[in-house]
């Protein structure tokens, strides 16, 4: 393995690259400020490393934000989603490992899918869930600690077991 990292994979396959993992925690959203403790425990394995939120590109808006409930808001979300996608793929191809954390599934993937096209980045993407995963992609953290959670997503990302695309 290229050493370009500490304690995790490479989420880019290698070689120094860069990489996007999405990640889906809705427990993490009672993180706080500082988000989801598994995202904090990934960021510092990975090397060199950049954590996103998706909700931090939905507060950014100052004037002219939509509430979640109104019409408008879909295209607002999907706005704010496109440029989380474009900022995670730009970093990845400078070469950092990217984890996008997202609260809620986002409702479309195609956007990350097109970034990685465009820019060659691997893209990963993990659901933690409380049950039996409804997806491939889902991880049941049921009896998992941040920790052994952490653990088994770069399991995963080392075993390519959640590579949505490149």
């Amino acid at each position: 393995m290229n050493r370009t990292t500490v304690g995790g994979p490479e989420l880019g396959g290698g070689r120094g690259a860069g990489g996007v993992l999405v990640l889906v925690d809705p427990a993490g959203a009672a993180g706080g400020e500082g988000g989801s403790p598994v995202v904090e425990l990934l960021v510092q394995e990975l090397h060199p490393s950049v954590h996103l939120r998706t909700d931090d590109f939905l507060r950014v808006i100052r004037n002219g934000q939509v509430p979640p409930q109104l019409p408008g808001a879909a295209r607002q979300h999907a706005t704010a989603l496109a440029a989380t996608a474009q900022a995670a793929f730009a970093y990845a191809t400078g070469g950092y490992q990217v984890v996008v954390e997202c609260a809620d599934a986002p409702a479309t993937l195609d956007t990350f899918r097109r970034e990685s096209r465009t820019t060659g980045a691997a893209l990963h993407y993990v659901v933690l869930t409380g049950a039996a995963p409804a997806t491939p992609h889902g991880l049941d953290t049921t009896d998992l600690t941040p920790e052994s959670t952490a653990k088994s997503v770069l399991t995963a990302l080392t075993a390519r077991t959640h590579l949505l695309g490149w």
